[in-house]
């Protein structure tokens, strides 16, 4: 009898185990347990809070630099000491059957009534790294962010998200006599809030 207990007790325990493993935390800021998975958690609408980024790209000897900041209400531009800056939103809905929309608008500083560019795309989104750690995910998204398709997230919570792109990249390229060497630097910090939806 006290045998089939302890086989009852390890057999539940294990259980359990392999049950929540997906609620466990896999991203270094993750919260330690979570109730929902990171697929539940991704799965949600969120809306952009804050963003901070440095773009440096050479070409064949010239860098151009240029830094992103949003502060959850305007974004600032600045390419080589010149600075541009708008109203901003940035929303996604992630659905958990694959599908990711995007919207990101830009309105006059002075005037959040005043829309100057909208932009969204409708797309499908995937774990990038194996089905077990899902730290870092595929999303084709509009807007600034459509250059880059991979983030790695060091933070999902059920109400909260962080981001981050970082890579660098050297090609050439060969044009008649002329070789033209180009790099790319790209550095970003994303985060998100929970923006009143599930999916």
């Amino acid at each position: 009898m006290k045998k089939t207990r302890q086989i009852l007790v390890s057999t539940t325990i294990i259980g359990m185990t392999l049950l929540f493993s997906s609620c466990f935390k896999k991203g270094e800021d993750d919260p330690f347990f979570s109730f929902h998975s990171r697929d539940a958690r991704l799965a949600q609408n969120w809306m952009m809070e804050s963003m901070q980024g440095t773009v440096v790209n050479t070409i064949d000897g010239q860098t151009i630099t240029t830094y992103y900041d949003f502060d959850g209400t305007n974004i600032f531009i600045n390419t080589d000491g010149a600075t541009e800056s708008y109203g901003y939103a940035y929303a996604i809905k992630v659905k958990d059957n694959g599908e990711v929309s995007s919207t990101e608008t830009r309105t006059d500083p002075a005037n959040a009534n005043d829309v100057l560019q909208t932009s969204t795309k409708n797309s499908y989104w995937f774990w990038s790294n194996d089905a077990q750690n899902k730290t870092t995910v595929n999303m084709d998204l509009t807007g600034l962010l459509e250059p880059y398709l991979s983030y790695d997230i060091p933070r999902l919570a059920w109400s909260d998200m962080t981001w981050t792109v970082n890579f660098s990249d050297n090609y050439q390229q060969n044009e008649d006599t002329v070789t033209i060497s180009t790099s790319t630097s790209v550095n970003f910090t994303i985060n998100w809030v929970y923006d009143n939806g599930r999916n």
